[in-house]
């Protein structure tokens, strides 16, 4: 149990993301054990699987069992963001839609929107991007790198080279998704790849769509436009 001044917050003891986690399938419980038992874990899978799901319930029981002193979830700003333009307010307003999948999947495990913003309030809930990495140094963290197919290797070297060796990092992405209209949305594969291939590290893999029949088909599709 957590405390946070005069207010209590039990990530021990919650039904509901216990519930979640019973219905895990056999590779999203090896994907949370991968996190919890590795510096490192690799995921590349589809839209609809479940990746950031299970990546923020492992983190989740690594708090609460005092295994990491905090969550830091990272989002690329990509081309497709850009697009917005100008937008007005704070850092954190600007980059408030960065944050859906995270907050989508807090509350499916049972977190209420005043739970988590006393977390992140608290920092032990950080979101962020990798504009303001430099010089961070991130030590007994749970290091969430979502969308990664955003990342070019640079990026992706500036968020890990912050990482300690008590750190859980899971690096997630889909290489099906392109938000980056002229740049290799692969790159990351291959870091991903020589990462999970070294003692620390692992991959695992996730192939059941939990959104349905229709999004697994609108993934599925390729066309050869070559005539």
């Amino acid at each position: 149990m957590r405390k946070q001044d005069n207010d209590y917050i039990d990530l021990k003891n919650m039904k509901e993301r216990d519930r979640i986690f019973l219905k895990f399938n056999k590779e999203q419980k090896e994907m949370f054990k991968s996190i919890q038992d590795n510096i490192f874990t690799f995921v590349e899978a589809k839209s609809g699987t479940g990746k950031t799901l299970v990546s923020i319930s492992a983190m989740i029981d690594l708090l609460a069992n005092d295994e990491i002193n905090k969550i830091v979830y990272f989002q690329k700003v990509s081309d497709r963001y850009l697009e917005h333009g100008f937008l007005a307010g704070s850092l954190e307003e600007k980059t408030n839609m960065l944050w859906t999948p995270f907050y989508d999947a807090m509350n499916t495990l049972g977190f209420f929107e005043s739970t988590i913003q006393h977390l992140i309030d608290k920092e032990i809930i950080v979101l962020t991007t990798d504009s303001v990495l430099r010089g961070v140094n991130l030590e007994k963290c749970g290091v969430i790198a979502d969308e990664c197919e955003n990342c070019d290797t640079e990026t992706l070297r500036l968020i890990f080279t912050r990482c300690h060796d008590d750190c859980h990092i899971v690096m997630l992405g889909d290489s099906m998704q392109k938000d980056n209209a002229h740049k290799d949305n692969k790159e990351f594969v291959y870091y991903g790849e020589y990462l999970s291939n070294q003692e620390f590290g692992d991959r695992c893999k996730l192939t059941k769509n939990y959104r349905g029949k229709f999004s697994k088909c609108a993934e599925d599709f390729i066309y050869n436009f070559k005539e």
